[in-house]
This record gives structure tokens, C-alpha cells and sequence, in this order.
């Protein structure tokens, strides 16, 4: 696609240049009151000027014609034009132009500061909010404001943005974008897709990079070009893509979620405006909704028809809640849960003891009861979805029951960490839990024979001791591309944001999950251009240290993400042997910096390797070492103690920073997590 070999171009292109953010080309490539734009002031201009105003005329360049740069165009820009031509003032010095990143963007050769932007439906919120996103990124890109238009527009150029006419299968969130004959279209499903399309447009063509939380980059240019016949059509991979992994503020959606072309939000409740074209919303809790909906039953049982009167009241009643609130059915009430306690407590009685026993597993129990529920919810509230976990026990396919074909299967998925998911490198009998990727594939491979729609839960990051990243970065492109081919149509991501690779994971994950057919090369490189993005010249020495992150891994066995402890997941010998090196990488990516934001995302990542590297040799260093080297063990172990209380570095689901007084009586792994770093 053509889309695919102009990104790949891009990234190679960038990865052997500066970053744009930083070296700007120059002024734009426009003179403001050169309203005929042959790059000079003359009475002709001024001329030009006069009859707008009189209106004579009905269109003119915005940015050529405010002359004074006010974002109007009024007779004081006239008397300003007039004056320089008459030599009492010069509007290139008292008016300049800022510098910007890209010097000309243009639509079919014609400079986009003659386009106006046209939001073809003035009551689609999205479609307006796309719009005014487009107008503010341009100007900042290339410095010309483009105005906007709602319904129709007479403007010689134009910039479309419209919903799908049917012509397209585009869903929700798809997006064609097209130059013909001069026009630039942006079609979209009428839900996210034109603004999915903006932000695509901004990127891939344009030369921004939106990484993650208010972090953003854009590359420098003299010129971009979006020729005629330029044709890039986009649906995602998969319909729900949920994140949970950065730190919620208050912008946190709009930052995070809606320029990464994420769709669920079940964590991000701000996504549910009309401009952010709704999402796809969970109600209530992935897990434990049973418990919810059934109050008063210590453990639900589902055998009985006043379990499923119960259960049906309530989620009415929360439904009709919602409703009378101003939720609309299938804009901002998308989804419910139906589904046991992740605790796994499980009713015993006669009845659902002879199913669980004839199903060979929980989940026979759980899915005639899902289905009633469903073909409930469906009659009364049309455009409502069900969604049950398998979660726990119900990991286990039932022998013979099935889904209803419109039931949504939440796998949470409790396999190997340290493997890739159906390469069979896993060992037999798994991790300490006995969880392995081999019996989680077979697990839910069995389920999709079950059911016509799934969704993953996925953990790619370390809860609990946010000091220990994980060794998957490489592993997630493969995850990821195997449970697309197999069957799955959505993705909840779980984690925890720290200091070191979560950003990342998630950055990753959002491109994964909207283009499914990306290849492991173009991943790659996304990966080195993220690292670029955030820790400057010296990139390369921290992807080499995440080579070594995996090496670590790789000698230990299966993983289970969000339950080892830091030396089950890495090698604590691999770590003392390589700590040196591991430093020196950091130090030279250190002193490649060129800014004090790249110093601290330097320092920040630091701290994670830092922790494994003196947890790893405090016996061999501290505790038996000589006095130089014990000497040098407690400054450095003392300069990690200080940066993390600097940074306020998060060492655990909740703390951040270290509140105890510093001490060498232990190591840092006793110190912050009170265990040896090994169950």
C-alpha cells in the first residue's frame, strides 16, 4: 500500500537525520500582504486587498491577507500594507513570519495556504473536531491557517472531510484519504474515522509523530507534496483497541488514546464526548460483574431462575440509569459484562456441579447463562454487546456449549512472557504456576471453536515491581500478529506506567493493533525511532542494552508477567557479569545528549537498570567485595538512591520515589521490595 512504502521511507530517512523538533527549517515560505503571491509587496497587493474588504471579491489567502497576523483580515491590515509601501514601515521585520518545520506543504503542486478545510456534516462532532485539529497542526507545521467551512464551500480548494457515503467499507473507524483533480478527501466511518484519517494524513504524509503522552515529534522538510492520485484506504486490524498503560491525567485521552487511533475506553471515561466520536465502553468491570449484578450470593449460582431474574434487573437498571443520564445506546453504552469473580469461587450445588462436570470446565456453567442474558439485553436495548471472561478456570473450553454468535469472549491470557506465543519454546510444565504459552494456546484455541468473537486481555508489563521491566519488546510483534491471525478482533491492555519501557510497549501496541499486516522490519524501526524521539543521538546505545535486557531473559524459563519476581524474570548472573557494560552504554547515551529533556529521559531509564545491576552484585561487590570496591558500590548504590527521589521515580503499583531513610544493610531489592529478587 502506498501508505507502507512512504513510511518506511520516512523512518529510514529520519533515523539518519536530526530531529526536526529541534532544527527547524526556516520562515515559512509565504510574505504576508503579498496577496498575489509572486514573493513581493507592490500596489497590485494592496489593490487586492481593497476589493476583498469591499467585497469585490470572495476569497483570499488568510495568512497573505492579515498582514498584522491577528487571525483577521480588517482595514488595519490594509493601512498597514499601504504604509510599508509608502516606507514607513517594514511588515517583514514588524510582522514576521515564525519558523516553522516543513517550509511548503502542497496539494497537487498548489500551496495549502489557498485550501480551505470543508466539514461536509455540520452535525457529525467528530467531523468538526477532525477539522480543527487539521487547521491547527498545518499552521504549526508550515505556518498557514486554513480556514473552515461547514456544509457546502465555494472555495476554489478544498480539503474534504466527510463520512463514509457507502461507497466504502470503512466500519467505525476507517478512513480513505485521496487528491483528485486538486481536492484532498478524507472519507471516514462516521463514528472516529475522518479523525482517525487527520491524524493518519498528519503523520504519513506530513512528518509528525504523535509517541504518547504529550510527546510528540515533527520532522523537518522543505517541501511536502500530496500529488494527484495519492489513494491510502486504512480499516483497523481489530474493532476494540484499549490501553491502560500511561498515567492518567486529565488529558490523558486526548494525548494517548485518540492520536495513537485507540478505540476502547474502558479506563478513559473522557473518551465518551461526541468529538472524540464516543468509544467503545465497557460498563462496569471486565471481571467480578456477576458479584455486582448478583449482590447478595456470596457465590453466584446460575443454575437458578432467580440468579438470572437478578442479574437481568440489575443490568437493566444500570442501563436505564445510564440512558436517563443522556447515554445513547451504541454511541456511549457499547458493551456490559457478564462474568464470574476473577477469584474463581464457584457454586457447587447439585445442578452446576453435574454441568461443570458433563463441560469439563466453569465455563459450561457460565455460558447458557451468558447466552439467556445476551438474547435479553439484545431485544430490549438493540446495539448493546455482552461480554464474558474467561478468567481463571474458565480459561477452559466447555466440551459442547457455544456462545451466541454475538457474545464477545474476554480472553485473559496467563501464559509466557519470556516466549513467543506458538513458537513451542515454552517448558514443559511452565512457570512456577505451571502457566506455559503451549497450554494457554490450547486453551484458547479451544475457545474460538466456542465462540464467533474474542478479545484478549494482555499484560506486557510488570505490575508490581515497576523496577523490573520485561524482556518482550521483541515478543510483542509476534503476540500480537498470531492472536490477530487467530480469530481475535480486540485488545484490553493492562499495565502499570514506570520509568523505563511501558511508553514504549504501548506506543508499539497502538501501531500493531491498527495495522495488523505491519512486517517485523517496519516494527523494528518504529521501536529505534521511538528510542530516537525520546533519548536523542544516543538512541543506538539503548537499543543495544535492550538486546542485552532480552539476552537476560532468554536464560531464564517461562514468565508469567504480572505475578515473577525481577530474578525469575531476568538472570541475576547475567546481570552482574554485563552491569559494567549495561553503564557504560548509559553513560555514552548520556553524553550524546543534546538537550537536558533527552539528559533526564536518559537519566529516568536509568533507574531500572541501575536497581538490577547493584541488587545483582551487592554480595559479590558490597558484602565480600575489597574496600575499594565496596567503596564504589555504596556511592553508586547511594547516586541511585538520590535519583530516584530526584525523578520521583514509581517503584510500585502505588508509591513513587523511596520514603526510607537510605541504607547498605540490604540490598536495593530488599530495600524497595523486602525479597532476595527469586520466589
Amino acid at each position: 500500500m502506498q501508505k507502507k512504502l512512504f513510511s518506511a521511507f520516512l523512518i529510514v530517512a529520519v533515523l539518519l537525520s536530526a530531529m526536526a523538533v529541534t532544527v527547524p527549517v526556516g520562515a515559512s515560505s509565504f510574505l504576508r500582504g503579498d496577496l498575489d503571491g509572486d514573493g513581493a509587496l507592490t500596489p497590485l497587493d494592496a489593490l487586492d486587498l481593497v476589493k476583498y474588504l469591499a467585497g469585490a471579491t470572495d476569497w483570499v489567502e488568510l495568512d497573505l491577507a492579515d498582514v498584522d497576523g491577528d487571525g483577521a483580515v480588517l482595514a488595519t491590515d490594509s493601512l498597514e500594507l499601504k504604509l510599508h509601501l509608502a516606507g514607513a514601515i517594514d511588515i517583514t521585520e514588524k510582522y514576521p513570519v515564525p519558523d516553522t518545520n516543513v517550509g511548503t506543504i502542497t496539494i497537487s503542486g498548489v500551496n495549502i495556504g489557498k485550501y480551505t478545510i470543508l466539514a461536509a456534516d455540520p452535525d457529525n462532532a467528530n467531523i468538526e473536531f477532525a477539522a480543527s485539529e487539521l487547521q491547527k497542526y498545518v499552521k504549526e507545521a508550515c505556518g498557514r491557517t486554513l480556514p473552515i467551512t461547514e456544509g457546502t464551500s465555494s472555495a476554489p480548494y478544498q480539503i474534504v472531510l466527510c463520512a463514509d457515503d457507502g461507497s466504502r467499507d470503512l466500519g467505525d473507524d476507517g478512513f480513505s484519504i485521496s487528491v483528485s483533480d486538486g481536492t484532498l478527501t478524507i472519507m471516514g466511518g462516521a463514528v472516529r474515522g475522518v479523525m482517525y484519517g487527520v491524524y493518519e494524513l498528519l503523520e504519513e504524509y506530513v512528518g509528525y509523530r504523535f509517541l504518547g503522552y504529550n510527546d510528540k515529534v515533527l520532522y523537518t522538510a522543505q517541501t511536502v507534496d500530496l500529488p494527484d492520485g495519492l489513494r491510502d484506504e486504512q480499516v483497523p486490524a481489530v474493532r476494540y483497541r484499549c490501553i491502560t498503560i500511561d498515567p492518567y491525567k486529565n488529558d490523558y485521552t486526548y494525548a494517548s488514546v485518540i492520536k495513537r487511533k485507540l478505540s476502547g475506553c474502558s479506563d478513559q471515561p473522557s473518551m465518551l464526548r461526541p468529538e472524540y466520536g464516543y468509544g467503545i465502553q465497557r460498563l462496569f468491570l471486565n471481571a467480578h460483574s456477576l458479584d455486582y449484578f448478583i449482590p447478595d450470593a456470596e457465590v453466584p449460582c446460575l443454575s437458578q431462575e432467580a440468579s438470572y431474574e437478578t442479574c437481568l434487573s440489575n443490568m437493566k437498571k444500570l442501563l436505564d440509569e445510564r440512558i436517563a443520564a443522556g447515554g445513547v445506546v451504541g454511541k456511549d453504552i457499547t458493551e456490559i459484562s457478564c462474568s464470574y469473580s476473577a477469584e474463581g469461587r464457584f457454586c457447587v450445588c447439585a445442578e452446576c456441579s453435574a454441568t461443570y462436570q458433563a463441560e469439563g470446565s466453569q465455563a459450561g456453567v457460565l455460558v447458557p447463562f451468558v447466552n439467556r442474558i445476551d438474547e435479553a439485553l439484545r431485544q430490549e436495548y438493540p446495539g448493546i454487546r455482552v461480554i464474558t471472561n474467561a478468567y481463571g478456570d474458565v480459561r477452559i473450553p466447555p466440551k459442547d456449549a457455544v456462545l451466541n454468535e454475538e457474545v464477545v469472549l474476554l480472553y485473559c491470557w496467563n501464559g509466557c512472557a519470556n516466549h513467543p506465543i506458538g513458537s513451542g519454546e515454552c517448558q514443559e510444565g511452565g512457570n512456577s504456576l505451571g502457566y506455559s504459552n503451549t497450554k494457554e494456546e490450547a486453551y484458547y484455541l479451544g475457545w474460538t471453536e466456542h465462540c464467533s468473537q474474542t478479545y484478549i486481555w494482555y499484560y506486557p508489563t510488570n505490575i508490581y515491581y515497576l523496577l523490573c521491566p520485561q524482556p518482550n519488546l521483541a515478543n510483542l510483534y509476534n503476540d500480537f500478529v498470531w492472536f490477530m491471525e487467530h480469530k481475535a478482533e480486540g485488545f484490553y491492555v493492562v499495565g502499570t506506567a514506570g520509568s523505563s519501557f511501558e511508553a514504549l510497549d504501548a506506543y508499539l501496541l497502538s501501531e500493531l493493533m491498527w495495522d495488523g499486516g505491519m512486517v517485523e522490519e517496519e516494527y523494528i524501526l518504529r521501536m529505534k525511532e521511538y528510542l530516537q524521539a525520546y533519548y536523542g543521538p544516543g538512541w543506538s546505545y539503548i537499543y543495544t542494552y535492550i538486546q542485552m535486557l532480552t539476552q537476560a531473559g532468554d536464560e531464564m524459563g517461562c514468565v508469567l508477567n504480572d505475578y515473577e519476581y525481577p530474578f525469575d524474570i531476568y538472570s541475576k548472573t547475567y546481570f552482574a557479569a554485563h552491569f559494567a557494560t549495561m553503564q557504560d552504554l548509559f553513560a555514552q547515551a548520556l553524553a550524546a545528549c543534546e538537550a537536558d529533556w533527552q539528559r533526564e529521559n536518559v537519566r529516568r531509564l536509568s533507574a531500572h537498570m541501575l536497581f538490577l545491576g547493584y541488587s545483582a552484585t551487592y554480595e559479590d561487590q558490597y558484602k565480600n567485595g575489597t574496600q575499594e570496591q565496596r567503596d564504589a558500590y555504596a556511592a553508586g548504590y547511594r547516586a541511585w538512591y538520590d535519583l530516584v527521589n530526584e525523578l520521583d521515580i514509581r517503584v510500585t503499583y502505588t508509591q513513587t520515589g523511596l520514603d526510607k531513610a537510605f541504607s547498605l544493610a540490604v540490598s536495593p531489592m530488599q530495600f524497595v521490595y523486602g525479597i532476595d529478587g527469586q520466589r
